[in-house]
């Protein structure tokens, strides 16, 4: 019996791997793998601010394009193949450079402001930082009345 309840699942896993991504919404996609291309991150809280370290080797910071919103941050990038005058003539042992467009949606861990978003780009690392919202927490007392 849960044999049979089993099966179903794993076999839509095994079918569609890419589908058990995006409902987890790890905003992993099809140009990341048949490119052989994609940004690697890690994402990082520190003194109230949530923090993206994208790897962008060989991309311009002209040719990156980059949104924040309060929830996620979206990422988009085109690495160009290089072309050489007259041609290439070179007898290839091996190629492993890769180039294409990449595109990344990262959730963030909290609710954050991005209207304080900023972005820095040194040595092909793409470095965003935005502060959390802060949690309002002015209160009231109130006091209670009692009637009679």
């Amino acid at each position: 019996m849960a044999r049979d309840m089993f099966y179903p699942v794993m076999r839509k896993m095994m079918e569609d791997p890419m589908d058990m991504f995006d409902r987890l919404g790890w905003g992993i996609n099809d140009a990341f793998f048949e490119k052989g291309f994609g940004a690697k991150v890690d994402l990082y809280r520190k003194d109230g601010k949530i923090f993206v370290e994208a790897e962008l080797p060989g991309i311009a910071p002209e040719d990156v394009d980059l949104h924040v919103y309060s929830d996620r941050l979206t990422l988009s990038a085109e690495k160009k193949a290089e072309k050489k005058e007259g041609g290439d003539d070179k007898n290839y042992f091996r190629s492993e450079r890769s180039w294409g467009k990449v595109e990344r949606t990262i959730s963030f861990p909290a609710e954050a402001d991005p209207e304080t978003a900023k972005a820095n780009f040194k040595n092909g690392v793409l470095t965003i930082e935005v502060a959390e919202k802060s949690q309002d927490r002015a209160h009231k007392k109130v006091s209670i009345t009692s009637e009679a």
